[in-house]
């Protein structure tokens, strides 16, 4: 009843537009300023940010000049006239001593700001590796989206910089390639509930960490947004699971019509259906069983194990190389087959080398030059001997 009731409302208040004081015809009106320079440049270095306007039905558009750092701003206070600058990406109003709304544009204190300037430190003093990036960082001082090794991956990551799903072949142009827009949804989802969101509990990412275009509700499908997930058709009527093909799904694009799941989805969902099978007729509890551990586009995940051993599989399942859980404890226990999956995507001739568990080898060499890197195959420099000629490798300490 209550739903009924609001819905009403929506219809009646919908047919008396005249009634209404921001009506299709009241922005006929309406005599709006010009946009200040910078906004209307919109460049690198003369930009502004796009908002909601104050005025009344939003008729005008309205827009706040980005600062530079060092420039004069003001937090402001409810007597203010509206805003027409902001402090721009980066950077935030610093008070003044002895004042309570009035300062500078501040470069922001944050981890991702801070390991820009370790770079550009490293850069000026000469001590800088040749495959090191400068970190790219959002307008709020957190993480972009994604991390890129020269020549090799690019790969996403969360707001506090560590590795989430998503990857691809390295690209010099990442943010028109991956958002991870899909992959960061999860982890917030996650960080949320409290718990890992199995397959047909989330959204499906594309292996890049966007949102696959196309989403199952249940057994029921539609096309979405790449960056947001949102509806690409609003008004298609949805299709049913075992109906999809390219007639029926604008976005459709499998090999196969009528199939969504993918090979540990299809799994996966097998099995979750059986428990609840069991646990309909009554079982309260139901053993014996074991879930594939599946990535957000529906693929297997890197790492697997049974009884007996830690697995690196490709996307489709097929074992890559395997360490037994007893003998080799240690580099079962450090397995993150990162450098075994990064392969199967470059491009490049020029391959990184992995350890028996396919994690990346601590030293990597490259075009007669040898360099420490992370796990995730990015080069750290922990001593001065950033990196060596090859003759000189066993000289590096990673």
């Amino acid at each position: 009843m209550k739903v009924f009731y609001l819905i009403s409302i929506f219809i009646l208040s919908a047919s008396a537009d005249e009634s209404v004081l921001c009506t299709s015809s009241y922005c006929d009106s309406v005599e709006c300023s010009d946009l200040p320079a910078k906004c209307q440049i919109q460049n690198a270095t003369h930009n502004g940010i796009f908002l909601p306007s104050p005025q009344v039905c939003n008729c005008c558009s309205y827009c706040l000049e980005n600062l530079d750092e060092g420039d004069k701003c003001s937090t402001g206070n409810p007597s203010s006239p509206s805003h027409t600058t902001i402090c721009g990406p980066g950077l935030y109003c610093s008070l003044r001593a002895n004042s309570d709304f009035d300062g500078f544009c501040t470069r922001m204190a944050s981890p991702c700001h801070q390991l820009q300037d370790d770079y550009d430190n490293k850069r000026l003093n000469g001590t800088l590796g040749s495959m090191e990036t400068r970190q790219t960082c959002d307008d709020d001082g957190t993480f972009s989206s994604y991390k890129c090794i020269p020549g090799q991956t690019c790969y996403c990551v969360n707001k506090e910089g560590s590795r989430i799903f998503g990857d691809r072949d390295f690209t010099g142009l990442p943010s028109f390639h991956m958002q991870c827009g899909c992959s960061r949804d999860y982890y917030e989802a996650v960080e949320i509930t409290g718990k890992e969101l199995g397959p047909s509990e989330f959204f499906r990412c594309s292996p890049t960490g966007d949102y696959d275009t196309i989403q199952c509700i249940g057994d029921q499908c539609l096309c979405v947004d790449a960056e947001d997930g949102a509806p690409t058709y609003p008004n298609d009527a949805l299709v049913n699971m075992t109906l999809l093909s390219n007639e029926t799904l604008r976005c459709f694009s499998g090999e196969e019509d009528g199939v969504f799941y993918k090979k540990c989805e299809e799994e996966y969902v097998a099995i979750l259906e059986e428990v609840n099978m069991y646990k309909d007729d009554g079982f309260d509890l139901v053993f014996s069983y074991t879930f594939p551990k599946c990535d957000l586009d529906g693929s297997y995940q890197a790492v697997q194990e049974n009884s007996t051993h830690k697995i690196c599989v490709d996307k489709e399942g097929s074992v890559l190389t395997a360490v037994d859980k007893i003998e080799n404890k240690t580099l079962a226990d450090a397995m993150d087959c990162n450098c075994l999956r990064a392969n199967l995507i470059i491009t490049s001739v020029e391959k990184p080398t992995c350890e028996v568990n396919g994690n990346y080898s601590p030293i990597q060499c490259r075009r007669g030059t040898c360099r420490c890197v992370d796990n995730n195959g990015n080069q750290v420099c922990k001593s001065s001997a950033c990196e060596v000629a090859e003759i000189d490798r066993d000289t590096l300490k990673c």
